[in-house]
Formats: C-alpha cells, sequence, structure tokens
C-alpha cells in the first residue's frame, strides 16, 4: 500500500483531534494576575518592542501593552499547559501556540509557570491566516511580518549567573 492511500485513510481522524484541539480553550481556570507580584511590561512601539529581550521569574506576569494607533497580535509557542499559570487576553491557537489580539491603549499577559532558557514570540500587524485543507492538501499559511522578542524564564531559588 503506497503511503498516500494510507495518509488519505487516517487523515479524517487528523484532522477531527486538530480540530478539536484547536477549539479548546488556552487558559480556562487559570488566574488572570501574577503568583508573584511582579509585572514586567513589553512596550510595543510603531517600530520597536521594549524591551527586545526581558528576563523574568517564574510567576512573574508578563504584560504586551500596545502603544500602536492599530491592532497588534502577539504569538508565542509552548511546550505543555503547565508553562503557563497566569493568562488575560491570550487563547490556544493550533494546539501549542498562544494568540492575542491587543488593541491600541490595551495590553494582554501571562505568567510563566516553570523556568525556561528562552520563550521566543512574534508581535504583528495582522493576524496569522490558514486557508484550505488542514488535510495539508492544498492548503496555504500566511504568517505577517512581525517584530520578533525573547523571554528568559529564571527560577526564583536559583538565579542564573552571567
Amino acid at each position: 500500500m503506497e503511503i498516500t492511500a494510507r495518509y488519505r485513510r487516517r487523515a479524517p481522524g487528523l484532522v477531527a483531534v486538530m480540530i478539536l484541539a484547536s477549539l479548546a480553550p488556552g487558559c480556562i481556570g487559570l488566574p488572570s494576575t501574577s503568583r508573584s507580584g511582579k509585572t514586567h511590561d513589553i512596550l510595543i512601539m510603531e517600530d520597536r518592542l521594549t524591551p527586545l529581550d526581558l528576563k523574568t521569574g517564574v510567576g512573574d506576569e508578563v504584560r504586551w501593552v500596545n502603544r500602536r494607533a492599530r491592532p497588534v497580535w502577539v504569538y508565542f509557542m509552548r511546550e505543555d499547559f503547565e508553562e503557563i499559570s497566569c493568562s488575560r487576553g491570550f487563547s490556544l491557537f493550533w494546539a501549542t501556540e498562544e494568540g492575542a489580539k491587543v488593541e491600541p491603549g490595551q495590553s494582554v499577559s501571562v505568567c510563566f509557570g516553570k523556568p525556561d532558557d528562552e520563550v521566543s514570540y512574534d508581535v504583528q500587524d495582522a493576524p496569522i491566516v490558514i486557508r484550505g485543507s488542514t488535510a495539508g492538501e492544498g492548503g496555504s499559511f500566511e504568517s505577517p511580518t512581525a517584530l520578533h522578542g525573547a523571554i528568559l524564564v529564571e527560577d526564583a531559588a536559583t538565579p542564573k549567573t552571567q
């Protein structure tokens, strides 16, 4: 049996799993504020992010503040559900990616629940658009130009030295 035929038989099941995973709420039941009481702002300016790279502790709130005159979308990948301990404005996008639309003058935030060497994120002028087949046959994926930044999440008990 050729690979294509096997894939076509399994595709409906895979599609159903992907759809259910993408519809599952990303952060239901999570608090919307920091466990540690600390908040770090990332300012989204017209041409830059300030700071571009951020060091934070486990449980601290990281808040993206839109200082632009138009909405932006913030996306970041996560490895598991325990990685986030609080969330405000984000929702699950494609099972492992968190996404949020941030209106002008507004903010969204998350708290990271465990140490991570680097959480990369993107700030975009438009949302990610996925068109066509979810089975990979004839579909397309559009990702707008983005500003990229990173967050280093350190365990407060064992800070890293530089």
